[in-house]
């Protein structure tokens, strides 16, 4: 276990328990971090984990189900104090990414958001400075969201079983059981 980390050997030892400072330090401050965020959202299942550096705009307007993990530096936000935010049982949505609820927007369960995603849920038209423009999306149980999607405003459903291949930029609905990529993305395979 502890050669993850240290050499075994007695000049790797003061950076070893550096480390080890450092991952207990960490791991206290997510564990407040995330008893923190608890209290404040709307509801909240059974182990739920929200790491340091999470940012989350109208917590009241949130539902977590069982086993949530929200990675580093995750900013979870709408436009205004009505969007609502479901996210299902045993979703992990992973560090850096960005979650738009302005629009209303649902996950499901079993879930896998991968790093620096981003989904948005409105837009302004041709006006940045206009209200925001509602557009619900509604992504559905066991979908794969590679690393570095973007999931525009049009999109209303990614489909049941669906992956989204790394990279891509989503702008119109994507099918249950199958695998899409590209900018925009395509159909590339589909899942028995």
């Amino acid at each position: 276990m502890f050669s993850k980390f240290w050499n075994l050997n007695f000049t790797g030892l003061p950076k070893f328990i550096l480390i080890l400072i450092n991952v207990s330090y960490n791991k206290f401050i997510e564990g407040l971090n995330s008893i923190l965020w608890i209290c404040n959202l709307d509801k909240c299942g059974s182990n739920c984990v929200i790491q340091k550096g999470v940012t989350i705009r109208y917590p009241r307007n949130i539902y977590f189900g069982d086993n949530i993990s929200i990675g580093r530096n995750v900013e979870i936000f709408s436009e205004c104090s009505t969007g609502k935010l479901i996210v299902g049982s045993n979703t992990n949505i992973n560090k850096n990414t960005q979650i738009d609820f302005t629009g209303d927007l649902t996950i499901g369960n079993n879930v896998l958001i991968s790093e620096t995603t981003v989904i948005i849920t409105h837009d302004h038209g041709y006006d940045p400075k206009s209200k925001p423009v509602k557009k619900s999306l509604f992504i559905e149980d066991n979908v794969w969201i590679g690393q570095n999607v973007m999931i525009l405003s049009n999109v209303r459903r990614i489909g049941e079983n669906a992956i989204i291949a790394a990279g891509s930029i989503v702008t119109k609905e994507v099918l249950s059981n199958t695998i899409v990529g590209g900018n925009p993305a395509k159909l590339i395979k589909k899942i028995n």
